[in-house]
């Protein structure tokens, strides 16, 4: 076996344990893991890419600890956490805004 062939499964079998382990960390199937984590284009968390701003990368660490919380609440009481989130969220002229335009381009 040549000498990049032999890195390159060493990269893979990195890769792949890595993703195993990451995935029993967090709790999730292989389709959620992919749904949610491997799936994402959130734009390159290394210097020099500005494509999240850190008030975007604040919401999404957020949105974590919100689907944290979820993972220990009954239907029940993921409804009532998110309406008042919801609400919470609303309650700016911005977020009405996008409200508005992500309820218009579902028809809603």
């Amino acid at each position: 076996m040549t000498t990049s062939k032999l890195r390159d499964l060493i990269k893979e079998i990195i890769k792949e344990n890595f993703d195993d382990r990451l995935k029993a960390k967090m709790g999730m199937s292989d389709d959620e893991f992919e749904k949610n984590v491997t799936s994402r284009d959130i734009g390159s968390p290394f210097p020099g890419n500005n494509n999240v701003s850190p008030f975007a990368a604040k919401a999404k660490d957020y949105i974590e600890k919100f689907r944290q919380e979820y993972r220990d609440m009954s239907d029940d009481g993921i409804d009532e956490f998110s309406k008042e989130i919801v609400n919470h969220l609303l309650d700016n002229t911005a977020a009405q805004a996008a409200a508005k335009v992500y309820f218009a381009k579902k028809g809603i």
